[in-house]
């Protein structure tokens, strides 16, 4: 699948780069490295039906949302959210939150 990045400070982090908000995560090496799991599973996977396939990923549609999401890594609260775009097999990648509002 095509990932197209909406978020230029999310791009960055995903190329390795930490700038804006982003930049707290430069020395979370666990998350980077995970990041960059979820990031290949997904640029792999030919359909969002095969990224919802991927039990690790915890592939969900968000309610009351236009955005599903996946989980960054299996023991982070960290997930990323994304819209997808069927038509073109493409994702938007919006933004990594962490998940139930843990902080």
């Amino acid at each position: 699948m095509l990932c197209e990045f909406i978020d230029k400070e999310l791009e960055a982090l995903v190329n390795h780069r930490y700038i804006g908000k982003y930049k707290q995560y430069r020395s979370n090496a666990k998350l980077i490295r995970n990041l960059d799991k979820v990031i290949r599973y997904i640029t792999q996977a030919g359909s969002i039906k095969v990224v919802s396939s991927i039990t690790s990923l915890a592939y969900e549609r968000l309610s009351n949302s236009p955005y599903s999401s996946v989980r960054v890594g299996f023991d982070t609260k960290y997930r990323l959210i994304f819209e997808e775009h069927e038509d073109k097999i493409t994702l938007v990648l919006i933004e990594l939150s962490e998940h139930y509002g843990d902080h």
